[in-house]
């Protein structure tokens, strides 16, 4: 994108509000880049995540049918528009609060409209994002970041740091909306004797046949993680005791009847699963994932291959 492309950066005069939709519509098919707004602070699991559009109007809010929608109580349903604006001689990229409760702020300044330059910091509510724009290949640059500090390695599920933090936005949400939800902790079963029979490339590629077993078998809602070494952890919004035991059992079956076909040997595992139900009395997270490994331990106690809820 050249100099000529976008307006001077340090240019503060901003074009006529009342002519936004006029221009949008004239330079929509102009544009040769992406708006990148990138998380830097706010939801901790959030950190890193990189927002890409290529519209030239986006709107923000907690409300969703927002182009980006924040989980954030000081946020307003309708907070604030990026608008790329066109004329004959220089194009501009403006943000605009729409009367908001909190403000919207940029570098730390209340803001009604403003030029965006790159390298902004957009503040709205407790959220911070950075503005830019740029091509596919730092988009996906930007996109992998996220993804290695976010995910497990090994298995491609989220990693302990990135479910943790979920958890505690879920409690957050059901304070406000009471809405409840279950977490599943589960366990390979005999896990070390796998290793120690079949060496530990095979105790690898149990692991990943486990996670994929179970990625497919949630809801897009659903978040399911590398808990540590051969236990997982998933999380499941709007469900109660009973939807928890059903998917847990069902993956429990579906594991069941997996075979692992390493090297000369065919291997098959078990797994073990204990479920608790987030209540508004739930202390903390802690004591939430206590009573899933207390249920847990019940399961191997039991027998194995076993789901048992709390």
């Amino acid at each position: 994108m050249s100099k000529k492309d976008i307006q001077d950066p340090y240019d503060k005069t901003v074009v006529d509000p009342l002519k936004i939709k006029q221009k949008i519509q004239k330079g929509a098919s102009k544009r040769k880049y992406n708006i990148i707004l990138t998380v830097l602070s706010g939801k901790e699991a959030d950190f890193g995540k990189v927002f890409t559009f290529n519209q030239d109007k986006i709107s923000i809010g907690r409300n969703k049918k927002n182009d980006l929608m924040l989980d954030d109580p000081r946020v307003s349903k309708m907070h604030c528009q990026i608008n790329v604006i066109y004329s004959d001689v220089l194009e501009q990229i403006i943000i605009e609060d729409l009367d908001s409760t909190n403000g919207t702020y940029v570098n730390g300044s209340t803001v009604k409209q403003s030029i965006l330059r790159p390298g902004d910091k957009i503040e709205i509510g407790e959220t911070v994002l950075r503005f830019s724009y740029n091509d596919e290949i730092e988009e996906k640059y930007h996109s992998k970041l996220f993804t290695f500090a976010s995910t497990d390695s090994l298995t491609g599920l989220y990693n302990k740091r990135y479910i943790l933090t979920e958890l505690d936005n879920q409690i957050k949400m059901v304070k406000r909306s009471q809405r409840l939800f279950s977490v599943v902790l589960l366990d390979i079963d005999d896990f070390k004797k796998i290793n120690d029979s079949y060496g530990h490339l095979a105790g690898d590629e149990i692991l990943k046949q486990v996670a994929y077993t179970i990625r497919h078998n949630l809801r897009e809602q659903d978040i399911a993680s590398r808990f540590g070494g051969e236990e997982f952890l998933i999380l499941l919004p709007d469900t109660l005791l009973e939807g928890a035991y059903k998917l847990s059992n069902r993956i429990r079956q579906k594991i069941e009847e997996m075979e692992l076909k390493f090297q000369k040997y065919s291997i098959k595992t078990t797994i073990s699963a204990g479920i608790s139900q987030f209540n508004p009395g739930t202390p903390k997270i802690e004591s939430l994932i206590r009573s899933a490994d207390i249920a847990l331990y019940r399961a191997k106690k039991e027998g194995k291959n076993k789901v048992v809820g709390v």
